[in-house]
């Protein structure tokens, strides 16, 4: 636990890398400060950080602008090389827990216990047949991937205090959103990938990685000779973007399949929708049709306190850029 009035959250992403400071402020949080940086191009691929010399290098130039050299920081492992999955094990000790998840999901994992680290989150608790039984969500990362992350931290003048994945920080951000017995969605459109991430009475019990983002969007873009445009100025139904739709569409409906036959037959009340993609015209109304399931935009105004002075566009850079990084910064205080 964070002993600090202030806590910090970094967000290191195939296209930007953010870093926001937040302090709070009895049940709301307060922006002390944020930037943003391009990723240097070629080092940080579907989440793993290629040279963490380099990367901490650049990301040190930004921590000395924000002046948050040795803030005690939250990051976060992302991409597809982060692995998860929904365990039921007898119930047992959290230690024991891990130990026995780990070893039930051996099979399941493409690569070596001896390449991974892991942990798990219990679900609920219940008692069948074979006794009392706990459900969990069983998260595992390349060891590599968390090292180079802490390598980046630490050449950047961070103190990286925790390593989590990003849908925790975007329930930690948006729960007044997704709160209820009813399991709800994050939507996250990232620039490479995007991802759906369920949760069920607060507890994260489902992640599915997509592989289209917003590059997908400039792609068909660019190939009309229509030029690179602001994700803001591209509307979702523009008959360029029809490709891209369908196919994402497609692959939004066996997410949501397979979190159905996961959870025996289980529904989503609706989705928040964040990230870059979130920006482009119409697209949360599009979705909502095509998969029929509710689909809003994240908001930030219920916990989070802007100061006066902020202008149009640096809002709409908090609630589309640094949804991750904020979200991180305010699990510095759980």
């Amino acid at each position: 636990m964070f002993t600090s009035k202030t806590s910090t959250g970094l967000d290191i992403g195939s296209q930007l890398i953010k870093l926001v400071q937040v302090q709070r402020r009895g049940d709301r949080t307060q922006i002390k400060t944020l930037g943003q940086m391009p990723t240097p191009r070629g080092l940080v691929e579907n989440g793993f950080i290629i040279n963490p010399d380099l990367i901490g290098q650049e990301l040190g130039k930004l921590v000395n602008r924000l002046k948050l050299r040795g803030a005690t920081t939250v990051s976060a492992v992302s991409g597809q090389q982060v692995y998860t999955r929904l365990l039921t094990l007898p119930a047992m000790k959290l230690r024991d827990m891990r130990n026995a998840a780990l070893y039930q999901a051996i099979s399941l994992l493409p690569i070596s216990i001896e390449d991974i680290t892991t942990d798990v989150y219990p679900v609920r608790y219940f008692e069948d047949e074979e006794g009392k039984r706990c459900e969990l969500f069983f998260v595992a990362a390349r060891k590599a991937q968390t090292e180079n992350l802490m390598e980046t931290c630490r050449v950047a003048g961070l103190r990286l205090k925790r390593v989590e994945i990003e849908p925790l920080a975007l329930h930690t951000l948006y729960q007044q959103q997704l709160s209820g017995d009813k399991a709800q969605g994050v939507l996250n459109i990232g620039w490479n990938c995007s991802y759906l991430a369920v949760f069920q009475k607060g507890i994260l019990v489902f992640v599915r990685y997509i592989g289209f983002g917003c590059t997908t969007l400039y792609q068909y873009r660019n190939e009309s000779d229509q030029g690179i445009m602001g994700l803001g100025e591209i509307h979702c139904q523009d008959f360029q973007q029809a490709s891209f739709m369908v196919n994402f569409v497609n692959e939004l409906n066996r997410s949501l399949e397979y979190f159905r036959l996961q959870s025996k037959g289980e529904t989503l009340k609706g989705i928040v929708l964040c990230g870059g993609g979130a920006r482009v015209g119409g697209i949360a109304e599009y979705l909502s049709r095509a998969i029929g399931v509710p689909i809003i935009a994240g908001n930030l105004s219920s916990c989070v306190q802007l100061t006066d002075n902020i202008t149009a566009k640096d809002k709409e850079a908090l609630m589309h850029e640094y949804p991750v990084a904020l979200g991180l910064a305010m699990r510095g205080w759980i």
